[in-house]
């Protein structure tokens, strides 16, 4: 149902005062903030057992790994392969907006789910939901898991007359895995949660202008900013942040928002869950489940011990070139211990005495280069080799070489189509967490629904949409309104397979020879089933091919018009039999 923009109460926006909060709410306030501090403890001490921190630092290229010969540590050159791997799992993974499609079930007409299903494709796009969705992905793999939430967002005012609602609508965003926590014991957020809640970073000016129980909170250096500048600024107001935690209880079907610092009451009166909504709004998105824990592996974990050994070996094998073309054999007494520090630190330009008699190589001479060995070459192609069969991707994913033992294309083909299952799975993970927010999407879509807006998307006219939703329409209020079991059951939302990945040359040509040979035969006959051009339009609006669309629905305007023409012959033709048959 569309909301209306009229004034509406101050308490529907900021919540009353709570300064005479009773004991009862103090305590409930003290025992939430208890109960996300042990889940915040968890959530870092996790981060940092499993690696998740690490492995973040390292795709920003910064390797903890430390090696030493007899003159101290060895410079280690960073490779990188995190930054690679996940760079190269995004593009395999999400390259374009999904089609998402909308099937009608439990009595919701064709045309309604086709209306849901354009504005679903419309908001994906219009909310950006694709650069929510590739930092997801990042997330995912880094760390192991993301989070998604989709709401309705409310935005407020406040004059002489009240508190007035100015702007809502809907948004769709990821959600930073560290600031996301949930009840101890859960091992599959969020299906078997209690309470789940999110810490959320603002400005402090704003969290006080909007919820007065603010008005003790103490402002917090923001975790992005250094503190040792912090403290040498001098406006500190204008980087001051406040933290506030928004909770959902399922026990007391309740959303709560304490900030931390207020343990005496809540920044805004409780509200009920939406009465269309009985999951939690954040969406995990995962690729790799541990059994037991809740959670899951990060893709980067079960092959991280081969980068660092790799970038080891590489390490010692510029260590042993460097080491090897400085080895100086010199006569005793030759060279004084101050020359003999210039050679040994390499100074550019520094002048070595030699005290010695003679020809000059008769007192000094350099060792012969020593060369690296065979071993090093095999052992960076089997570290290589294991890396691979953990991570399921290849070099030439990486647009790379991939060493193999026969160099033919056959064992090229066999590694890749292993890589592509794997990667195959990946992706519907991906698409069954797209399905998920779509259709979280589609929830607030149907109980904030706003007439003009969806025939803006549409294109349609008012009676036309009014039409397609049958008895929702309400002409005393002149709005549609769903009711939690139709929100709950009325469609299904799928996303198209393989509608996210980039359409490859090879691709196009074999949906172009299907094409064609379904079309061929057909047309020698003069005519198209409408089933066949049902089949068509739909391959063609999937892999979105715009030069064939249009040209698809130009052929359908002239054979329409051919159709019509030639039913006007006919009757034409018929009217002059019957005028013949009278005459006769």
């Amino acid at each position: 149902m569309r909301k209306s923009t009229a004034k509406k109460t101050a308490k529907s926006i900021y919540g009353e005062s709570t300064d005479s909060v009773n004991k009862g709410v103090a305590g409930e306030v003290k025992r939430w903030h208890e109960r996300i501090q042990t889940s915040k403890q968890a959530n870092e001490e996790w981060a940092n057992s499993s690696g998740a921190n690490r492995f973040v630092d390292e795709y920003n290229g910064k390797y903890s790994i430390h090696l030493f010969n007899s003159k101290g540590p060895i410079k280690i050159p960073p490779i990188n392969d995190v930054f690679a791997y996940v760079q190269a799992d995004l593009a395999a993974t999400y390259f374009r907006d999904p089609y998402i499609s909308v099937n009608p079930k439990k009595g919701t007409t064709i045309k309604a789910a086709k209306i849901k299903e354009a504005w679903l494709n419309y908001k994906w796009r219009e909310l950006k939901t694709k650069d929510e969705g590739e930092l997801e992905i990042i997330d995912k793999d880094l760390a192991g898991y993301a989070f998604h939430r989709t709401g309705q967002a409310v935005e407020g005012s406040e004059d002489e007359d009240g508190a007035f609602i100015t702007s809502e609508g809907l948004f769709s965003k990821r959600v930073d895995w560290k600031n996301v926590y949930w009840n101890q014991g859960a091992l599959r957020p969020p299906y078997d949660c209690t309470w789940m809640a999110e810490r959320i970073v603002l400005p402090l000016n704003v969290i006080k202008r909007k919820y007065p129980a603010a008005k003790s909170m103490v402002g917090v250096c923001h975790p992005d900013i250094d503190k040792t500048a912090y403290q040498k600024m001098t406006y500190k107001d204008d980087v001051e942040y406040g933290i506030i935690y928004l909770i959902w209880d399922r026990e007391t079907d309740k959303r709560y928002l304490i900030g931390e610092g207020i343990e005496h009451a809540y920044l805004s009166d409780p509200k009920p869950w939406p009465e269309y909504q009985d999951e939690f709004p954040w969406l995990m998105y995962w690729d790799y489940a541990v059994p037991g824990k809740p959670r899951p592996m990060s893709s980067i974990a079960p092959w991280e011990p081969q980068i660092l050994e790799k970038m080891t070996l590489m390490a010692q094998a510029i260590n042993h070139v460097k080491r090897w073309n400085r080895q100086l054999l010199a006569k005793s007494e030759t060279i004084d211990q101050e020359a003999r520090e210039r050679f040994e630190r390499g100074d550019d330009g520094a002048i070595i005495d030699i005290r010695g008699t003679g020809n000059l190589n008769e007192n000094a001479k350099f060792m012969d280069y020593g060369q690296l060995p065979v071993d090093f070459y095999l052992l960076m192609d089997r570290i290589d080799v294991i890396a691979r069969q953990t991570n399921f991707q290849p070099e030439f994913m990486r647009g790379g070489e991939t060493k193999t033992k026969t160099r033919t294309l056959g064992e090229l083909k066999f590694i890749r189509s292993g890589a592509k299952s794997a990667s195959d799975r990946r992706v519907d993970r991906f698409e069954t967490h797209l399905e998920n927010i779509a259709r979280h999407m589609l929830m607030h879509f149907e109980a904030n629904f706003d007439l003009e807006e969806v025939v803006k998307v549409t294109g349609d006219t008012p009676q036309d949409v009014i039409e397609a939703f049958k008895d929702k329409y309400d002409p005393e209020t002149r709005t549609l309104v769903f009711t939690p079991e139709d929100i709950k059951g009325g469609v299904d939302v799928d996303i198209k397979a393989g509608s996210t990945l980039p359409l490859a040359e090879d691709t196009k040509r074999d949906i172009l020879s299907a094409i064609l040979e379904v079309v061929a035969p057909a047309a020698v006959q003069g005519a198209v089933s409408p089933f066949v051009n049902a089949l068509i339009g739909e391959i063609l609006s999937n892999f979105h091919i715009k030069s064939l669309e249009e040209a698809f629905k130009q052929e359908q305007m002239v054979r329409i018009g051919q159709m019509k023409a030639e039913n006007r012959t006919r009757k034409i033709d018929e009217a002059k039999d019957v005028a013949d048959t009278m005459k006769r």
